[in-house]
């Protein structure tokens, strides 16, 4: 086995989304804190400070998520220079304070036992634990200092500069007051601070430049390309999606870290589920964190999606579809808005945040109900004879109307039953696919053909639909409720639009429609008189749709049989006949002199074969041999353009 390699490209990927998630994480911080309630302003000029700081974290947020990778680094070097120069600091205060109390202690102790006070070096050099206090802070600086200048690239005497922080060392050694050492340490804090500033100013003009650069790209883009695609392929490129997902994961777990490390013993009296929901709802608090839950959302169920069609279909037939999940996770986040999310309480919000993964639940299940149904029909359909896939179908399929009412008998605990829950509860489907996958299989283990199969299918589907449409009108019904008697807004009612349509209308368009079309076939085709035993003995062929034995067969006005099932479906597409394309619709009764014609066109069969065509078979395949047989019989078939491509598909859709 060859190692994993990963390429360049994926490692600049990666860095990428590490190094701009905390650009998530400050502007969380920035929609959570209000600095005008937060500190304590007791003048206009430090209330302006405050705002102009508030604004400028959320510049800096911006500038890290934009930036290109090659200038985010060396933003995170500088960032980290900082960082190190705050870390040589505080190890400066530390020695100074350390530094006094031991001074203090050292004056107690010789003023109680009468020693005489010793200043100077000499002193220092003799107490071994002060030598290696200084040794200790010196060697601290001095890697610090090196560290800032190599990643600066400083080569010159500024370097030298770094080492401001152990000027307390030095006064020390040269006999400066400890009691006025705090004033090395403070003078040090400020050379620093004019250090940082003036290295900032010397690039500000390049700062200014890559700004600039930057609006000036975007400008560009907007007009050459539009809004829309400028912002999908920033999306793309910069794998917002991947950063919302890592920014959330590690905010829900700190969150998760913060009640267990707590005493917050009340909470976890209520069990790890409303644990688990108090973290949610405390990391969707900010317009950043819902989008990042409503990814994280996206994300899992499209992990779950494929492994739903790995699990059916193996690893062979597995493909990642890039484009599953997003139905639950804009679900989420539409309800999220629709029921004001961001504006309730952390306690609120969690009580919240049961009903609506509840509700995406739900939306997750009818997905892989989705994919689990056509691979169930395809099974029982096509006669498979592997009993894993059988039970691992049926076993899936199960599992998927047994939940949903379980999860409605656990919110019903909670929750008064209303009519909305019924919109979660696709049961009605999975059970209604199980009744056509046992219907199926009776089909196979019957020794006959089961002739009425397809009348049985057709009402089982029709009782699924017809309940799946009472639930629909039922939450209109409870939506248009709630909509006049209880609280309106714009939201409600376009989502209450959008479902009247899609969820009723098109669905009692579509049923009735497929109800006229199998009423008006079925008429035709019991209007076609059935063949007899003598009809069935010349003809002695399969049907020419579904190539099985006649036992029982209908004569169209055109002389050929068909079984009455099969000619029924076909109907349903189009109202001529399956072999020539006559037009049954005009005439489907029988002529009184069909006998005739039938023993006109057997004996041009007869002739026909006794010259190389073989029977029925064979006129599929010689147009011209069937149109000279049947011109002796009948001239009425004269121009007949035999053509049998005819669409399967369309036969299956329709008898949907």
């Amino acid at each position: 086995m060859q190692p994993l390699k990963l390429s360049q490209e994926c490692i600049e990927a990666a860095v990428s989304v590490i190094l701009r998630v905390p650009a998530l994480f400050l502007i969380e911080v920035w929609f959570r804190i209000n600095p005008h309630k937060t500190i304590q302003l007791h003048s206009d000029d430090v209330e302006i400070i405050v705002t102009v700081a508030y604004y400028l974290a959320l510049a800096v947020a911006v500038a890290i998520a934009t930036l290109p990778l090659r200038h985010l680094v060396t933003f995170y070097i500088y960032l980290v220079c900082a960082g190190l120069m705050a870390c040589a600091g505080v190890v400066s205060r530390a020695y100074v304070i350390v530094e006094k109390l031991e001074h203090e202690e050292y004056l107690e102790t010789a003023e109680r036992d009468n020693i005489t006070v010793k200043y100077g070096p000499s002193h220092l050099l003799e107490d071994r634990k002060h030598l290696e206090r200084l040794v200790l802070h010196v060697l601290a600086q001095l890697f610090i200092a090196a560290i800032v200048a190599y990643l600066m690239e400083i080569t010159n005497w500024v370097k030298f500069t770094l080492l401001a922080f152990a000027l307390p060392v030095v006064a020390r050694l040269m006999g400066f007051p400890v009691t006025e050492l705090h004033l090395v340490h403070n003078f040090a804090s400020v050379y620093t601070i004019l250090l940082v500033l003036f290295c900032i100013f010397n690039n500000l003009g390049n700062i200014i430049d890559i700004c600039k650069e930057g609006i000036n790209v975007t400008v560009m883009s907007f007009r050459t390309f539009g809004i829309i695609p400028v912002i999908m392929s920033f999306w793309r490129t910069m794998a917002l999606p991947v950063q919302l997902l890592l920014f959330w994961g590690l905010m829900f777990l700190s969150q998760i870290y913060v009640y267990v490390y707590t005493d917050n013993l009340g909470l976890w009296q209520e069990g790890w589920l409303v644990v688990l929901l108090a973290s949610m709802g405390e990391c969707c608090a900010t317009p950043v964190s819902l989008l990042a839950l409503c990814v994280t959302i996206t994300y899992s169920s499209c992990a779950i999606l494929c492994l739903t069609k790995l699990y059916l279909q193996g690893i062979d037939a597995f493909d990642h579809d890039t484009m599953r999940g997003w139905t639950e996770g804009f679900t989420m986040l539409l309800i999220a808005i629709q029921t004001d999310l961001l504006e309730l309480r952390p306690l609120q919000r969690a009580f919240l945040m049961s009903i609506l993964l509840f509700i995406v639940a739900s939306s997750l299940i009818q997905s892989m109900y989705e994919i689990t149904d056509p691979v169930l029909l395809a099974l029982s359909a096509s006669h498979n004879t592997s009993i894993v896939k059988h039970v691992k179908a049926v076993v899936l399929c199960t599992f998927l109307w047994m939940l949903p009412l379980y999860m409605t008998y656990f919110i019903c605990q909670y929750f008064d039953m209303d009519f909305w829950l019924m919109v979660i509860i696709s049961s009605f489907q999975v059970i209604g696919s199980l009744v056509v996958y046992l219907l199926f299989m009776y089909d196979f283990l019957r020794s006959e053909p089961w002739e009425n199969l397809d009348d049985v299918i057709y009402y089982a589907r029709a009782v699924t639909r017809v309940m799946e449409f009472i639930v629909a009108v039922f939450v209109v019904c409870f939506g248009l409720k709630e909509s006049l008697i209880g609280e309106w807004s714009w939201i409600n009612s376009i989502i209450l639009v959008v479902h009247c349509y899609f969820n009723v209308w098109q669905r009692l368009q579509s049923g009735w429609q497929s109800f006229l079309l199998r009423w008006e076939a079925a008429k035709k085709v019991e209007s076609l008189p059935l063949a007899s035993d003598e009809q069935l003995r010349r003809h002695d062929d399969v049907c020419a749709i579904c190539y099985s034995d006649m036992r029982t067969a209908c004569v169209t006005p055109c002389e050929h049989l068909f079984h009455g099932v099969c000619l029924r479906k076909w109907l349903y597409v189009k109202e001529t006949c399956p072999m020539c394309h006559r037009d049954l619709a005009s005439n489907t009764e029988q002529p009184e002199h069909s006998d005739h014609l039938h023993v006109n066109n057997i004996a041009s069969d007869d002739v026909v074969a006794e010259e190389g065509a073989v029977g029925p078979e064979n006129e599929m395949n010689k147009p011209d041999s069937d149109n000279s047989s049947n011109s002796s019989g009948t001239t009425e078939f004269d121009s007949v353009d035999i053509d049998l491509d005819y669409d399967d598909g369309e036969l299956a859709e329709a008898d949907q």
